[in-house]
C-alpha cells in the first residue's frame, strides 16, 4: 500500500509540477577541497518543537559542516559508493523508508535492490542521474537529507554537460529552493583517489547521521583495511611497477598512474608506479597512449579495464590487446602479470562502497596468488 500511495502521489505531482513555483533567499557555499579529517559531531534537540528528533552537525567529503536531523526516513542518495556502503551492511538498518536514487533502470546488478524498487519497509524512487538533481521528484517527496556525488549538478535534464559556472547555479538554484533539507557530500576523491580514508570518514558521517549503523560500518573498514594492508605488503616487498590500463574500444586504451582516480592502486594496494614525470600524468580521465608507451616503459604488472562490456570488463579490446606483438614483448606479458576481467561498475562508478572494494581486493589477490606461487618455484 506504501509504494501504491507513493507512486500515485508522483504521477500527479509530476502532471501538476509546471503550475507550481519555489522560492528561496539562501544557499550554501560551493565545496573546494576535501577535508583530511572528520571531528566529532554536536548532537542537539530543536528547541521548543517538543519533538524527540535530534540534529547532529556532520563534516562532509568536502569540510562543510551540515546540521542534519538523525535518523532520517526520507533520503536522497546521488553516489553509488554510499548506496553500496548502505546496501552492504544491511539497508534495512538504515530505518529510511522512501529513498531517492540516480536513474533505477541503470543501477549495475551489484545494486539491483535499489534498481528493483526496494522491499516492503523502501520504497526507492528515481529522482535524476548521478549528474542531474530532478527537482520535479524532490519537490513532492521532500527529502530530509539529500546525499550528492562528486558527479551531481554536472549536467541538465537534457543530459548536457554543464559549464563550471552554469554547474554552480545549478547547484546554488538547488540549495536555495529547498531550504529545509540537508545537503552534503559524501563521496571519494575521483582525482586522486585515497580510498580507505574517502571510506572511513565517509563512514564516520553515516555513523553520525544513523547511530544504529555505526558499528556495522566500522567493522567492514577494518575489515578491509586489514585485506588491503595483507596485499600491500606482498606487493611492496615485490617492488614490481604497475600501470591501469582502460580500454575506451577496441581501438583506444589509456593509462592511469598515481595521482589519479586509480591512484588507490599504489596507494593502497602498494604497486610501485611507472618512473614517469609525474606532472604529466595527473589527468582523471587518463591519457591516450599507444602499444609502444607500454614497451617501452614495460611495466611488471598491467591491471586492465576493458569498456566493451562493462559488467565483466572483457570483450573484443582485451583480445586485441593481448594479441597484440608489441604488447606480447612486456615484461607483464611474458611473466603473466597482465590482469583483466575487471567489472567496471567496481571500479569505475561505485568506487567509494563496500562491495566494490571487496571485488576490487579479489582482483588483485590475483596477481598476489600469482606472485606467491611463483616465488615458491
Amino acid at each position: 500500500m506504501k509504494k501504491q500511495k507513493l507512486f500515485c502521489i508522483l504521477v500527479a505531482a509530476l502532471a501538476a509540477v509546471m503550475l507550481l513555483t519555489a522560492c528561496g533567499n539562501g544557499v550554501a557555499d560551493t565545496p573546494v577541497v576535501a577535508a583530511d579529517a572528520v571531528t566529532d559531531g554536536n548532537v542537539t534537540a530543536p528547541e521548543g518543537s517538543g519533538s524527540e528528533r535530534t540534529f547532529v552537525d556532520v563534516v562532509d567529503f568536502y569540510g562543510n559542516v551540515v546540521t542534519v536531523v538523525q535518523n532520517p526516513t526520507t533520503v536522497a542518495i546521488f553516489d553509488f559508493g554510499i548506496l553500496d556502503m548502505l546496501y552492504n551492511i544491511g539497508f534495512e538498518n538504515t530505518g529510511i523508508e522512501t529513498l531517492i536514487v540516480p536513474t533505477m533502470s541503470t543501477l549495475p546488478d551489484s545494486l539491483a535492490w535499489f534498481r528493483d524498487g526496494g522491499d516492503e519497509n523502501t520504497t526507492v524512487v528515481t529522482g535524476g542521474t548521478l549528474f542531474y538533481i530532478d527537482w520535479d521528484i524532490l519537490d513532492f517527496v521532500n527529502p530530509e537529507l539529500v546525499v550528492l556525488g562528486v558527479r551531481s549538478f554536472g549536467m541538465n535534464a537534457a543530459e548536457e554537460r554543464l559549464s563550471p559556472d552554469a554547474a554552480l547555479e545549478f547547484q546554488h538554484d538547488t540549495f536555495a529552493r529547498y531550504q529545509n533539507t540537508a545537503f552534503m557530500w559524501l563521496t571519494i576523491d575521483a582525482r586522486n583517489a585515497n580510498l580507505t580514508r574517502d571510506m572511513r570518514a565517509n563512514a564516520y558521517s553515516l555513523a553520525q547521521i544513523f547511530p544504529g549503523i555505526g558499528e556495522l560500518l566500522f567493522s567492514e573498514i577494518e575489515e578491509i583495511e586489514a585485506e588491503f594492508a595483507a596485499i600491500r605488503e606482498v606487493t611492496t616487498a615485490s617492488g614490481m611497477e604497475a600501470a591501469f590500463i582502460m580500454m575506451l574500444d577496441p581501438a583506444t586504451m589509456t593509462v592511469f598512474l598515481d595521482n589519479s582516480r586509480f591512484g588507490f592502486l599504489f596507494d593502497e594496494f602498494g604497486f610501485a608506479p611507472l618512473t614517469l614525470d609525474l606532472e604529466a600524468w595527473t589527468d582523471q580521465h587518463g591519457f591516450a597512449i599507444q602499444s609502444e608507451f607500454l614497451l617501452e616503459n614495460n611495466p611488471d604488472v598491467i591491471f586492465l579495464l576493458d569498456r566493451t562490456d562493462p559488467d565483466t570488463g572483457l570483450g573484443a579490446a582485451t583480445d586485441n590487446f593481448m594479441n597484440d606483438a608489441i604488447i606480447q614483448r612486456t615484461n607483464a606479458f611474458i611473466n603473466g602479470h597482465i590482469y583483466s576481467g575487471l567489472p567496471m561498475p567496481d571500479w569505475y562508478t561505485i568506487v567509494g562502497g563496500f562491495g566494490s572494494a571487496r571485488r576490487m581486493i579479489q582482483d588483485v589477490n590475483r596477481f598476489v596468488d600469482h606472485f606467491l606461487e611463483s616465488a615458491k618455484n
